[in-house]
């Protein structure tokens, strides 16, 4: 596994979370939920989520089309420890210690991906959506939420957040997203407000 210095500090920054995270960064779930529905995943869906954490996104996911196939890869090993404790007895439902830009998977096996309140951590963004793009299948569609800097107040909060925080490396605007699609090969589709600034951006392979 390839993982420059910024992805390290981000590896010891969520192992040392792990332990706390579900309970601390609950509130979560609730966009979580609801890209999940917006999803609405169906029977045979192969879904994947990246940056998943202690898996919660992919267990609801998971209760929802028991027949698919529910997978989820995170840098943090501790978090994956997590996620697979809480998983067992859960057959159709994997997780792997794993960076998003460089995913163990074959090309075109994944119907959905989707990236939750992570991406801003994500130390090369472009490298994450082309990873994205090649393990989807065509007209797969990736669904990335996170908080958008398409106001001067998260602009700013954004500015602050990379100064005090080791492992935030940056929030995107919606142009920004368009491009950073467009360039990773995806047809970006739409944004759609979650809740304030954060947002859910929709592309399509």
């Amino acid at each position: 596994m390839n993982i420059d210095t910024n992805a390290k500090t981000n590896q010891k920054y969520w192992d040392f979370l792990a332990k706390t995270y579900d309970t601390k960064m609950s509130f979560l779930r609730t966009f979580q939920r609801k890209v999940i529905n917006l999803i609405n995943p169906q029977s045979n869906i192969s879904f994947l989520d990246i940056g998943c954490g202690p898996g919660w996104a992919v267990r609801y996911a998971a209760g929802l089309a028991a027949d698919g196939h529910f997978v989820g890869i995170d840098l943090s090993a501790k978090m994956i420890e997590i996620a697979k404790q809480k998983s067992v007895g859960l057959q159709n439902v994997q997780f792997f210690n794993t960076n998003a830009n460089d995913l163990p998977f074959n090309s075109d096996i994944f119907d959905v991906a989707i990236c939750t309140n992570s991406f801003h951590h994500h130390t090369n963004p472009l490298a994450t959506l082309k990873e994205s793009y090649r393990v989807l299948k065509p007209k797969g569609k990736i669904y990335i939420v996170d908080p958008t800097t398409d106001g001067f107040l998260m602009k700013l909060f954004d500015t602050i957040a990379r100064k005090i925080e080791k492992s935030h490396v940056k929030m995107y605007s919606t142009q920004e997203y368009q491009t950073l699609f467009s360039n990773a090969g995806f047809k970006y589709l739409m944004k759609k407000k979650m809740w304030g600034p954060i947002k859910v951006h929709i592309g399509e392979k």
